[in-house]
């Protein structure tokens, strides 16, 4: 199923369609863009009220998103708005010329719900497991806190506090733009002070930033540092070198912040805002490094989908989805489901369908292979020394409602071998089983070791994988828009198993992914 998000934001608005597997939870991007409309432009969050002309240009780029989404057979099309819309006078007004022109239920969310979506989406793309994190994200009219770990929330808040909004309000047009910025920075600490204290309340293992502005900034300081980098997914923004670069754009007219390498030229007068609340966040936060993540709110209301038809799966009795729903509840209880995890069970899925002719496995194989992906790391609750064997281990000791204890003992083998050494005869669990077992264990655990390898850093990097079978070998195909090299590396060297399997060798291509 092709599903469609639409983020209407005060400054930008984006859309993702997706190709979402709700039975297995995973997910693919198939389109992505974004329009920086700039609904909170004309001092519209000052006045609370939007202007007539940011409205239409807002109305018609939803019109082309959802066109666009609709054209790439997305059947369903959810869109939300967050500070533009929901802190103005006119916005239910503006919902009513979406809905009237687009045919689409614009929902408002208010802040709190803005930031359980965004930690949704960015827990499905940067793995917490048990750590904790400040997720900050500065959007144009506001900034979302939300102080997390990778299975629930524990602190939300959204602050007033956004690039465009602080701009109109204190930088544009001055002519001491210095001395503006620091009026800009006491309000900020103003604003920021009792809530850090309250997130200082926690202990935190990291800091976590995404957003447009953010995004932007590693982009900047990626540059200035002379690094080749296409995607910033994983990028360290230090905050020494966040304090610099604002000395610099500070003595900058806009124009030649447009001009900096890595600037995108349309957030040049919004990101010095952007980046003042950064660096504030990070100073009464006590953090010297946020880790960028690329996921963001449209992503999580796409987590949300997925979540929902879940749930209403198992509450009517769907006997699969209750299956895989306990398969997760384990995941869970040893403290390994996030997005490493689903990622890495969506690429050894594709490579079951794409090389179904060569390995010959029945449809329901794929329910194992999926069990094993999910299941594979959560060894580790016990030690990371051997933890695959421990995976194995309690994965055939573990109750897994709607489960033969046959399948089990399957699930355990091929977690057992996603890693490390191969199968062999003097493995006793492994020589127990039937000789067609065996090749199953053989064939899934192959493909499980190549997924695993292209997420070795377990950061989504590599976003679609295909695989085709050749006269000479098998060639499998990843995409990406960033270097690889270490994931194609790791993949080739846990394609062992695999050429031992089917006496093929396998070579890896790449290919450019979907850009934004």
């Amino acid at each position: 199923m092709l599903f469609g998000a639409i983020d209407v934001g005060t400054n930008s608005i984006h859309l993702i369609v997706v190709e979402l597997d709700a039975a297995f939870d995973t997910s693919r991007v198939v389109y992505k863009a974004r329009e920086m409309v700039r609904l909170g432009s004309d001092d519209a969050l000052e006045r609370g009220h939007l202007s007539r002309r940011a409205m239409d240009r807002g109305v018609e780029a939803i019109a082309r998103f959802a066109e666009a989404a609709r054209a790439r057979g997305a059947s369903r099309i959810r869109a939300v708005a967050t500070s533009a819309v929901r802190e103005t006078d006119n916005g239910e007004e503006f919902r009513a010329m979406v809905e009237a022109r687009v045919g689409l239920r614009l929902e408002i969310l208010d802040g709190n719900e803005e930031a359980r979506l965004i930690h949704l989406g960015v827990v499905n793309g940067y793995p917490l497991y048990d750590r904790v994190a400040c997720i900050i994200d500065i959007g144009g009219g506001s900034t979302e806190f939300v102080v997390a770990d990778g299975d629930q929330p524990y602190l939300v808040d959204s602050v007033k506090l956004g690039s465009l909004r602080l701009y109109d309000a204190y930088l544009r047009g001055r002519s001491d733009p210095v001395r503006a910025a620091r009026r800009l920075d006491e309000h900020i600490n103003e604003m920021l002070a009792p809530l850090a204290e309250r997130i200082r309340r926690y202990r935190l293992d990291l800091a976590l930033g995404t957003s447009g502005t953010i995004m932007g900034l590693a982009a900047v300081d990626a540059a200035a540092r002379g690094l080749a980098v296409k995607r910033v997914h994983g990028y360290a923004l230090t905050r020494t070198r966040l304090e610099v670069l604002q000395s610099e754009m500070l003595e900058m007219s806009e124009a030649e912040r447009r001009r900096m390498p890595g600037m995108n030229p349309r957030r040049a007068d919004i990101i010095v805002a952007g980046n003042a609340v950064l660096i504030a966040a990070l100073t009464l936060l006590d953090r010297e490094e946020l880790i960028v993540c690329e996921r963001a709110l449209r992503d999580g209301v796409v987590v949300d989908l997925a979540q929902r038809d879940r749930a209403v799966a198992q509450r009517f009795g769907d006997e699969r989805a209750q299956r895989l729903g306990a398969v997760e509840r384990l995941a869970q209880r040893y403290e390994h489901l996030g997005g490493h995890q689903r990622h890495v069970a969506r690429l050894a899925l594709v490579l079951f369908e794409r090389l179904a002719s060569l390995h010959g496995l029945a449809p329901a194989d794929r329910d194992l292979l999926w069990a094993a992906a999910i299941l594979h790391g959560i060894g580790r609750f016990i030690a990371q020394s051997g933890h695959h064997k421990h995976a194995a281990y309690l994965i055939r000791n573990s109750v897994l409602d709607g489960w033969r204890d046959d399948e089990r003992i399957l699930i355990a083998q091929v977690a057992r071998y996603y890693r490390k050494a191969m199968p062999k005869p003097a493995h006793l669990e492994y020589a127990a089983l039937a000789p067609g077992d065996r090749h199953r264990v053989d064939v899934l655990a192959s493909l499980l070791r190549i997924a695993d390898g292209l997420d070795i850093g377990h950061l989504g990097t590599v976003t679609d994988v295909g695989a085709d079978l050749e006269e000479d070998g098998v060639r499998i195909t990843a995409q990406a828009e960033s270097d690889i090299s270490g994931e194609v590396e790791a993949a080739m060297q846990k394609a062992d198993l695999f050429e031992r399997t089917f006496g093929l060798p396998v070579t890896i291509d790449v290919l450019e992914g979907v850009r934004a």
